[in-house]
């Protein structure tokens, strides 16, 4: 973390970007604990792609894990403690059958949830509170404090320019999982991203913003999970996303 050896470029993640070593460490953890734990699934992870495990098979599987190992990599290399593990369990290879999702602030909070089971916030920094249901401000379209993510050089400004103008205060997470559960919780009231950003990377936080009574807001129906797979997203309540979606004219 923050190190040199951190960020080291040690191949080609399946999603397409740099695999970096913490990247790597990271993932090996996540497999040996659900291979420890778990028989004949499939993980679908950033870095390692798409792989079986036991005697599943591509047309033999009920177990799938969505794995991004450290959302917020460039975080992490770089010494920001604001990164997070993302793992998601599915049914299917498809987003809509989800099952439960958690994300793990790696110096912070843990989020997770059920579904049909409501949405959940354990404080490891406090541990004088205990865990609580987290339930999103439901009655109101008004956007103070909003997440946003910013592609490359700024090549998507022109896309949010119209919405920039809504929000009092903006807020670049850089880990899509962490931004989407700070929506949850409502220390954000709305999170944007059209880079677009690949939909591994918000597997669970999306079924735990639905949990909290948001919506999020991809585009597209229930679309297949795999490493390349993007889409553009807006998340919030549902009078927030319905506002920015008029705004941007989606």
């Amino acid at each position: 973390y923050g190190t040199c050896k951190a960020s080291e470029i040690i191949g080609n993640g399946a999603g397409g970007g740099k695999t970096k070593k913490i990247d790597k460490a990271a993932e090996d953890i996540v497999i040996s604990e659900i291979s420890n734990n778990y028989d004949d699934f499939c993980i679908i992870s950033e870095e390692a792609g798409i792989k079986f495990f036991g005697k599943a098979g591509s047309n033999d599987c009920n177990k799938f894990f969505f794995v991004d190992p450290i959302d917020g990599s460039n975080n992490a290399t770089r010494g920001i403690p604001l990164f997070a593990t993302s793992l998601a369990f599915s049914t299917s290879r498809y987003i809509d059958d989800i099952k439960a999702g958690y994300v793990r602030n790696i110096f912070g909070e843990e989020y997770y949830a059920g579904r049909g089971k409501g949405a959940y916030k354990i404080n490891n920094l406090d541990k004088s509170k205990p865990t609580k249901k987290i339930l999103m401000n439901s009655d109101t379209d008004d956007i103070e404090f909003l997440g946003v993510e910013i592609a490359s050089y700024g090549k998507n400004l022109y896309k949010i320019s119209k919405i920039m103008q809504v929000a009092k205060h903006y807020r670049t997470v850089g880990s899509i999982a962490l931004g989407l559960c700070y929506v949850a919780s409502n220390a954000l009231d709305a999170y944007l991203d059209l880079r677009p950003p690949r939909i591994l990377d918000l597997t669970a936080a999306k079924l735990i913003i639905e949990e909290a009574g948001g919506v999020c807001f991809l585009g597209k129906e229930n679309l297949k999970i795999d490493t390349k797979v993007k889409a553009n997203l807006i998340a919030g309540n549902k009078n927030n996303v319905k506002k920015i979606k008029k705004i941007l004219e989606i």
